[in-house]
């Protein structure tokens, strides 16, 4: 489903509507957020949002109240960084719903201070007065009056972060991603309430799932008094049935209904639903192998029917991590592999934790993964603004892959700093980078919308070497306030039992998100490592070195005025390259 925001038809669609360069990017942008497989930062799961700070620092206090989970000073540290990204997210609220922020903030700031003054004898009544103030709901409908304002123009940077907090709300409802493009696809061409596209009301689909390993599920009805079921024999279906390829020995059909916003959404709760209940049936049948197959049908509202299967991208050459077995990381990646394969969100989320916590992390140094996180995130992201910018319109590439070359059938960058010199501002570039410069103006312009916007921001984020700096840092805490969270719901999961939480599966994304960065950068040190005949550095040590580099970069930047020396081939490998590019 990648890049989808950027296909052939949509473009198509948006040419047709007349849609201008802020329509287009407020549709992608959100298009872009919703795609499961956008990196760290992208995703909705990964971005800096007051909506989602607000809902786990009040899933922290009413846990604390009731359970006495999060303990105190984790509850700070919830609060802490829930501050952080309020307070980066400040700006978005100018148009609508300052007044229901600073409420929020204000209260925030009551139980930080009440925690600071009382410290582990703090009141559950002084948390679960706070629980009950803050209201995340009301700032998501301050979100949703975004839209106008956004619709009819809004200057970057504002928009980009703007659309952000739109893309959480919409998630937030309950949207699948590629049922709303579809959505949007039709919507084009006969344009109406965008509000309404974004967030549709909720309605009763009827899911249909087959479970395996039984023929029937005893006392259903009362466990979910509105499901139906039947038994499925694999010699008795028709041969263009679509349960054929579901079937394997003892199966049921379970029918259940569900509200939501779109089929997806519906598939994914009906699964989950069943999933939870077979629970019990496990329970009860400790000898027996119960499991829901991945495909689904589901009946809308107005009878239609769609049939589909849980989601599995496939490649033509898979590649481990490292070319070797590396000790030290082989439990985290058979936790973070587990991780992907559990249904239940929250027990997701508390094994991306333990993947990471099988490299010696512990609370105490989720700060130095942070840094070490929006280290390896600044290159990430300027390698996927290569591939948007590169993704059509290949005649105008010509200077630009001859000043930034690649390799292989993916357009794979041969050096990322390549393109960081063209992404710069020169006073008198030679000739060859003026081009590449004017290609990828020409490419930006091409594309217009959400590519155009992504060119201005970073051209804008690396001119001025302060602004990179902020930008490091707004990463940094939102990262630190994920994998607080992460530990949390760990915590909640594995030790208070909680099997459900308000945003959990974004958490689950993100957990797996963040396992997979820190697998990513973890594999490369050891990788360099290897190949350079050096003694191995543990996880723990290359948190804490990422960590200072990454002070040590933002304090550079701060003061240096210009990212001339700015090396990011490397900026989370073993050797000390970051301020490097440039030197004879």
């Amino acid at each position: 489903m990648r890049y989808q925001y950027l296909d052939g038809r949509l473009r198509q669609a948006f040419d047709d509507a007349g849609l201008d360069r802020g329509q287009r990017a407020l549709l992608q942008g959100v298009l872009r957020a919703l795609d499961p497989d956008a990196h760290l930062g992208e995703h909705v799961a990964g971005l800096t949002s007051a909506v989602l700070a607000v809902t786990r620092a009040r899933t922290a206090l009413e846990s604390h109240a009731t359970e006495d989970q999060p303990r105190w000073n984790l509850l700070r540290r919830i609060i802490t960084t829930s501050l952080a990204c309020t307070d980066a997210a400040k700006p978005a609220f100018v148009h609508g719903g300052a007044g229901e922020l600073a409420g929020a903030r204000r209260i925030l700031k009551g139980v930080d201070a009440a925690i600071a003054e009382d410290g582990q004898k703090l009141d559950p009544q002084v948390t679960a007065a706070a629980a009950a103030k803050l209201d995340p709901d009301a700032l998501a409908e301050a979100v949703k009056g975004w839209v106008a304002p956004l619709w009819n123009g809004v200057a970057l940077p504002l928009r980009a972060r703007m659309i952000a907090e739109v893309a959480v709300v919409v998630a937030v409802h309950g949207r699948d991603g590629g049922n709303l493009r579809a959505d949007l696809l039709r919507w084009l061409k006969k344009p109406g309430d965008l509000t309404a596209l974004l967030w549709p009301r909720e309605q009763r689909h009827v899911v249909a799932l087959v479970v395996r390993g039984a023929r029937h599920l005893r006392h259903l009805d009362e466990l979910l008094p509105q499901a139906r079921q039947e038994p499925l024999h694999r010699t008795r279906l028709p041969k263009d049935d679509f349960l054929k390829d579901a079937v394997t020995g003892s199966s049921v059909l379970v029918r259940l209904p569900v509200e939501a916003a779109d089929v997806h959404t519906a598939a994914l709760r009906g699964r989950r639903v069943l999933s939870e209940v077979l629970d019990q049936y496990a329970a009860g049948e400790r000898l027996t192998e119960l499991h829901i197959a991945p495909l689904w049908q589901v009946s809308g509202p107005s009878g239609r029917v769609t049939r589909g299967a849980e989601h599995q991208r496939t490649v033509n050459n898979a590649y481990p991590l490292t070319a070797y077995w590396p000790e030290e990381l082989r439990s985290a990646m058979r936790v973070a592999n587990l991780a992907r394969q559990v249904d239940a969100p929250m027990a997701g989320a508390g094994l991306a934790w333990s993947a990471l916590e099988a490299t010696g992390l512990d609370p105490g140094k989720i700060a130095w993964l942070a840094k070490g996180c929006a280290l390896q995130m600044l290159r990430q992201h300027l390698v996927s603004l290569h591939v948007v910018v590169t993704n059509h319109d290949s005649g105008l590439r010509g200077p630009l892959d001859a000043q930034v070359p690649t390799t292989g059938v993916k357009h794979h960058l041969k050096s990322v700093d390549s393109w960081l010199e063209v992404l710069i501002p020169h006073t008198r570039p030679h000739a060859p980078l003026a081009a590449a410069q004017e290609a990828v103006t020409a490419l930006a312009e091409s594309e217009g919308g959400l590519v155009r916007d992504l060119v201005e921001l970073w051209r804008g984020r690396l001119a001025d070497s302060k602004a990179l700096a902020a930008w490091l840092r707004e990463q940094e805490d939102t990262a630190a306030a994920l994998l607080e969270w992460l530990y949390v719901t760990r915590n909640l999961a594995f030790h208070a039992g909680r099997f459900a939480s308000p945003t959990d599966t974004l958490t689950a994304h993100a957990g797996q998100a963040v396992a997979d960065l820190t697998l990513e950068f973890l594999g490369n040190w050891r990788t360099v490592e290897r190949r350079q005949g050096r003694r191995e550095t543990s996880a723990v040590e290359i948190y804490r070195r990422l960590a200072q580099r990454q002070d040590q970069l933002v304090a550079r930047l701060k003061r240096a005025g210009s990212v001339r020396r700015l090396s990011v081939e490397d900026i989370s490998g073993p050797d000390e390259k970051w301020w490097s590019r440039g030197r004879s």
